[in-house]
């Protein structure tokens, strides 16, 4: 969506999109970062067991643990980051180039088919990590396949009785609602661009958040009171527990917290490219002819 210059272009890849991040559909999803949130713990836990307070980083961990995330959350498979504590099978790298890449070659979008090309005759075999994503993607949909009356999956492991939904789930219910209009193709783009967009700026917004608050020990010891009573408020809650996207969302000071964050620190910090649509546009008095 984000590399469509044209407005009606980019309009229609929004218009395919918008359902899927709506707060229903997210809720649905949601709970399998829960999985990654408590590895990620375990891991913090371990490492501070074992090494005691002797220095690491919690950025990079932080990193590995929004890849598990998100991956978990589109295919329904951890890739292992956060267990392995490196870069699965080059994903990391993959997504870091294709950013470089819309970074660099965005803004001279017209020399885009060219330069692409020549970077695909340098490298005809291609990449582990992309194949890797495409492979997740064609093996979630095949699932999916052999079990059409239940397109987004089988109960969890842990029981608790709702289906294990999935982000490549929710495309494939709206492809078999109406292919016509939303294609293998819209799949697999949908896909790929909420790997490719999704674990950088989850980091990025998670280690601002922890920047901030480390700086800010005021706001650090409010926040810190707020998770405290509404863990003493639950039956059968502790510390330990991990909260959900619906509970986290009536959390008001957390709410506060990340959104002042995300002001501070925006997730996406680049312009995005716009053609003036035929007839031109006037912007504050400037008219700008169509096609620039």
């Amino acid at each position: 969506m984000f590399a469509k210059s044209g407005n009606q272009e980019h309009r229609e890849r929004r218009r395919q999109a918008n359902n899927f991040y709506t707060t229903s559909a997210i809720n649905k999803i949601a709970y399998r970062v829960d999985d990654v949130s408590r590895l990620l713990f375990d891991k913090l836990a371990h490492r501070v067991s074992a090494e005691g307070n002797t220095p690491f980083d919690i950025c990079q961990m932080i990193k590995y643990y929004a890849y598990d995330a998100i991956t978990n959350i589109t295919f329904g498979h951890i890739i292992g980051c956060l267990e392995n504590t490196s870069d699965v099978n080059g994903l990391m790298e993959t997504v870091a180039a294709f950013l470089r890449y819309g970074m660099v070659v965005g803004v001279i979008a017209e020399w885009h088919p060219l330069i692409i090309r020549l970077l695909q005759a340098l490298a005809p075999g291609g990449n582990k990590g992309l194949s890797q994503l495409k492979s997740f993607g064609e093996d979630a949909m095949k699932t999916m396949h052999r079990d059409p009356e239940s397109p987004a999956g089988e109960k969890t492991a842990a029981g608790e009785g709702h289906q294990a939904h999935s982000f490549v789930g929710l495309l494939h219910e709206r492809h078999l609602r109406d292919p016509s209009t939303f294609s293998r193709d819209d799949v697999t783009y949908h896909m790929i661009s909420n790997v490719v967009a999704g674990p950088d700026t989850t980091s990025g917004s998670l280690n601002a958040a922890i920047y901030y608050l480390w700086r800010n020990p005021r706001v650090l010891a409010r926040l810190r009171d707020e998770l405290d009573n509404w863990v003493a408020s639950q039956a059968k809650r502790t510390v330990a527990s991990v909260i959900s996207m619906p509970e986290a969302q009536e959390l008001p000071y957390l709410q506060a917290v990340l959104k002042e964050t995300m002001r501070i620190f925006p997730g996406f910090g680049n312009n995005l490219l716009r053609v003036v649509p035929v007839g031109g546009l006037t912007i504050a008095d400037q008219v700008f002819p169509g096609g620039v």
